[in-house]
């Protein structure tokens, strides 16, 4: 079982002795850094909730699979988005209930920004997405940084793995659907579940 397991979040076995499909070397997981995540013992999809007062920064922790090491870097994306009027979430880490959504919609560079570590200013590429970047394929966590700017809306929005602009429905029977980066080495693949998490700004 636990090779298994290692098979299937890692997907990059470089052992050719194994019996496995050797089309998924190269597949890679990535997503919010969730398990293990506690708000009152929630165990609900998507549970996890960042708080952040205006003028402040919080970091939000992003996970990358793989159990071996590769000769290239692995690019992976990640995203901003308002959140859905009437999306089911907790507002807060300590609510127990799931509500909908009926706040403001926060936009990025007038209520929020993202920012690295030295609290400067990130850019997304022209399609929405930033970057993460895991030299020689290693597995790990690097944060993502929210600040929520002085004199923004109060509210919530989601910061996600998977695409807002894509045409094709997120779905666990369509694996094409998960697939969030595909070069001729390598192939990203995010989860159906926990595949974002929500920054509230207070």
């Amino acid at each position: 079982m636990a090779v298994i397991g290692s098979l299937f979040f890692s997907s990059c076995s470089n052992d050719n002795d194994w019996d496995y499909d050797h089309s998924l070397e190269n597949v890679y997981f990535f997503g919010p850094e969730v398990w293990g995540y506690e708000s009152n013992k929630k165990s609900a999809d998507n549970v996890a909730v960042y708080e952040v007062a205006k003028g402040d920064v919080v970091a939000v922790p992003m996970q990358f699979w793989c159990e071996f090491i590769r000769s290239y870097d692995v690019k992976t994306l990640y995203y901003t988005t308002p959140k859905p009027q009437d999306q089911q979430y907790y507002p807060t880490p300590n609510d127990t209930k799931k509500v909908k959504y009926t706040g403001p919609e926060l936009v990025r560079g007038v209520d929020y920004e993202v920012v690295d570590e030295n609290g400067n200013v990130i850019s997304p590429d022209d399609d929405g997405a930033f970057s993460l970047f895991w030299k020689n394929a290693q597995k790990g966590v690097q944060n993502v940084y929210i600040k929520a700017l002085p004199g923004g809306k109060s509210g919530s929005f989601n910061l996600q793995t998977f695409n807002p602009a894509s045409s094709v429905a997120l779905s666990n029977q369509d694996v094409e659907s998960t697939v969030q980066l595909r070069t001729d080495k390598y192939e990203v693949r995010i989860f159906t579940q926990n595949y974002y998490v929500t920054i509230t700004v207070k």
